[in-house]
């Protein structure tokens, strides 16, 4: 499976629309959105760029930038308040007759951009173009659309125009690799894709390969399991996310990420370490990287070498491959420098309240230790996914606790954030136990109060994972061999819990006949099963896993091991990654947009 052909397919996609715009001898001026600076850098890169025209590059500001040549590019997301900024550049800057305004939106021109753009007079010089990368290879087992937004758009708002975009990369995928046999979905978002597809197929009968390499197509909604993006993540790439924030591939061991900072790439293909330890457990990543400096410096060592010839293929081989590999150690063992001062003090006390909160004890110590970490103003993304992780687990804070949680939260944190705790409330995250909650609602502006709540209306959460065996049935996490040992799943979240789409995917392929009726108990109409002939349950191919709405990486890591115990290779599609700290920021930020 070459994952490159994906790149290759949105590489045409973007020069086709550039030489569209103008010839690549015509110079070009681009402005980028500062979200799509990586993700392009991965599809096309700088050299390619400049090859179509593009002579000056710029990153997108409040004010318009120093143009230098009269076609002019602006590259966007599918943003409003983005789009706005845009149209009001435009507007403001004195336009000449000879200059040209485009504007590439990702992944389309939403209608309500277009309308924008027309009510600010704009559009007489200015033409949108919408443009759609196929799945961004991340890894050599993740791909990802790196659309941040759809999640805001998809599950908040309840606007699904984004989901055409997974739809269209699903159905590329599938012209390059071949129809799948068996479809799953588990969630409403992930049927309206599949949905899409088929409606497509139909439309446009595109010519699919008659080998298939990948049998089973499984889509999974990101509301369906919360906890995962709750709970803290303990695998090496999930601890890096969590702390250091990955965009795409990347994490940046310097603050903010500025220019000049020091990068890593996390990607197991070009660097053999990360490789080795991304999906070991953090306590023993350390021990991992300390006996791999040993046997480097060992090659190294060339002092017993018995003779010149020795020592000449080993400067023309070995060396360079070596000065690689230590410069890729002192990277990764800085970032665990700056993970293990981060988290010094806090992590073991987490951990602690995070086991409480999923086995169900102890409840009385854990709100009281959120009312008084509440009062001295701990982190607010740590302290409401304490709040919702208590609430999801039981089924709702009882009433008491709840307006005194909510109280104290807008006190301290400030009033803005009543936004914040309606957006939780909306997607199920922070509830009154009692039916009788007041709403939020009536205190947010009309365009807001069109979503529907996220709600589990089959049956508690808890009662879920009871069901589906996903808690740890011991309650100590320093007695739990689960807990670190890489052999089961939970490990990935310190042996007490096991993400739920490891199991649902487990439960899918392992049988001739996936056995769903538990499912089916537990998320109704949520679970459908299409695409499939009989013959083909049980077909040997390679998995493709889409999460609709993001995934995190430890549920990654989780895969990564189911992959290894069914002997069957096991991709992840995404429309972006997500951690816990990323999920809340997005929801605490004063302006949600779509």
């Amino acid at each position: 499976m070459d994952l490159g052909n994906l790149r290759q397919s949105s590489q045409f996609r973007l020069l086709t629309l550039l030489t569209k715009i103008a010839p690549n001898d015509v110079q070009k001026d681009l402005v980028i959105h500062e979200d799509l600076m990586k993700p392009i850098d991965l599809v096309s890169g700088a050299r390619l760029l400049r090859e179509q025209g593009i002579e000056k590059m710029f990153k997108l500001a409040s004010v318009a930038p120093p143009w230098k040549n009269y076609i002019r590019l602006y590259f966007i997301p599918s943003i409003y308040a983005v789009a706005e900024n845009v149209a009001q550049q435009l507007k403001r800057h004195e336009v000449e007759k000879t200059v040209s305004y485009h504007i590439i939106i990702l992944p389309k021109v939403l209608t309500v951009i277009h309308s924008l753009f027309e009510s600010l007079g704009v559009l007489d010089f200015v033409t949108l173009h919408s443009y759609s990368w196929d799945f961004i290879p991340l890894d050599s087992n993740l791909l990802s659309l790196e659309l941040h937004h759809l999640f805001k758009a998809s599950f908040l708002k309840e606007e699904n125009s984004l989901l055409t975009s997974v739809a269209k990369a699903l159905m590329s995928f599938e012209c390059l690799f071949g129809k799948f046999s068996c479809v799953m979905t588990l969630g409403e978002k992930s049927q309206r894709v599949h949905n899409l597809l088929n409606t497509w197929k139909k439309e446009i009968q595109p010519t699919l390969p008659v080998e298939t390499e990948f049998t089973h197509l499984i889509m999974f909604d990101r509301n369906i399991d919360f906890v995962s993006l709750l709970l803290t993540q303990l695998t090496y790439e999930g601890v890096l996310d969590e702390n250091l924030n990955m965009k795409s591939g990347f994490v940046y061991l310097d603050s903010n990420g500025a220019e000049g900072s020091q990068r890593l790439m996390l990607n197991s293909a070009s660097d053999e370490i990360y490789g080795e330890i991304k999906g070991k457990h953090i306590s023993a990543v350390f021990q991992h990287l300390s006996k791999k400096a040993k046997e480097l410096q060992q090659k190294r060592d060339i002092k017993n070498t018995d003779s010149i010839e020795e020592m000449k293929n080993f400067v023309s081989h070995d060396l360079k491959r070596i000065q690689s590999q230590q410069k890729s150690l002192a990277l990764h063992i800085s970032a665990c420098e700056i993970v293990m001062k981060r988290q010094a003090g806090i992590l073991e006390e987490l951990l602690e309240l995070q086991q409480d909160a999923m086995s169900g004890t102890k409840m009385k110590e854990y709100l009281a230790f959120l009312e008084d970490s509440i009062a001295r103003q701990f982190d607010l993304a740590t302290i409401l996914r304490l709040c919702c992780l208590y609430s999801i687990m039981e089924d709702g804070l009882p009433e008491k606790e709840y307006h005194l949680l909510q109280k104290q939260l807008l006190q301290a944190y400030g009033y803005r954030h009543l936004a914040t705790l309606h957006y939780l409330q909306r997607l199920g995250l922070f509830n009154q136990r009692d039916s009788k909650m007041i709403s939020l609602e009536p205190l947010l502006p009309d365009r807001f109060t069109r979503a529907a709540s996220f709600r589990s209306e089959h049956m508690p959460f808890r009662k879920i994972c009871q069901r589906l065996n996903l808690l740890s049935l011991d309650e100590s996490p320093q007695v739990n061999p689960c807990a670190k040992s890489g052999q089961h799943p939970s490990y990935v979240f310190g042996g007490v819990y096991t993400p739920l789409v490891y199991h649902f995917v487990e439960r899918c392929v392992k049988e001739k006949e996936p056995s769903l009726g538990d499912y089916v108990r537990c998320f109704g109409n949520n679970l459908r099963i299409g695409d499939c002939s009989q013959p083909q349950w049980d077909a040997r191919g390679k998995i493709l896993v889409c999460f609709i709405g993001g995934v995190t990486l430890a549920e990654v890591a989780s895969l990564d091991l189911l992959s290894r115990q069914l002997g069957r290779q096991i991709v992840v599609a995404t429309t972006s990654t997500f951690s816990g700290p990323d999920f809340m920021e997005s929801i605490a930020s004063q302006c949600i947009d779509t």
